[in-house]
């Protein structure tokens, strides 16, 4: 979801605790009552960095499905990577030490209202901050690459967003053949790209994280 406001809080000793006093900045600032963290798995979590900051009591309640407490009006609970599924009341969505090809469930959330990354390898942080340019609360790390695309080529892809259809990406062949097409003129022309960006220029516009991927997969055949 392109229009969803996201964060990034950069790994260091400090990261949890200002995450958290991002998030209770961020649901009062855009009136969110809800807030989701998402971990790899509930399985061990009350010994993590995470739930120790939080309190024993705190992440027993957690990990046992019971909503918490962040600030007046605002309930946070727990789910694990594995279990998250979509739904109207996620509010903000904060991905702690998860890893940045589970954060595309969050990135594809049409719950979400807000999304936070807590990022546990720079590498990871790198590439989700290169797809989605996020405001970084606390010290930024290193800045967000901008994109490489062309003009002829952003406007290739937004000629080809508007031609499929985007619930289904590139399942049906006639959307794939569109893709094909679309990269095989772009060749022809000169126009040269990355795909890697193709794919993060995919998951801004709204194309879900799996047809992104499919879209830069045809994109490397093509070049």
């Amino acid at each position: 979801m392109a229009s969803v406001p996201r964060y990034i809080v950069e790994r260091g000793s400090d990261q949890v605790r200002i995450a958290f006093g991002g998030i209770v900045k961020i649901v009062k600032d855009l009136k969110i009552t809800r807030v989701t963290l998402v971990v790899p798995k509930k399985g061990g979590w009350e010994h993590t960095i995470v739930a120790r900051f939080l309190g024993a009591g705190v992440a027993k309640a957690l990990v046992k499905g019971e909503p918490v407490t962040v600030v007046e009006g605002v309930t946070m609970v727990l789910e694990s990577s594995q279990t998250l599924r979509s739904s109207f009341d996620q509010g903000l969505l904060v991905g702690a030490h998860i890893s940045v090809k589970d954060m595309a469930k969050l990135d594809d959330a049409w719950g979400a209202q807000a999304i936070m990354f807590l990022p546990w390898v720079e590498s990871e942080a790198r590439e989700w901050k290169d797809t989605w340019r996020p405001q970084t609360i606390g010290a930024e790390a290193e800045e967000a690459q901008p994109s490489s695309l062309s003009e002829p080529v952003e406007e290739a892809l937004r000629q080809l967003t508007g031609m499929i259809n985007l619930s289904t990406g590139l399942s049906h062949p006639l959307d794939k053949q569109h893709a094909q097409r679309t990269f095989e003129k772009l060749r022809s022309k000169g126009h040269a790209y990355d795909p890697a960006e193709i794919r993060r220029w995919a998951q801004r516009n709204n194309w879900s994280s799996s047809a992104a991927a499919d879209l830069e997969a045809v994109a490397r055949k093509r070049r």
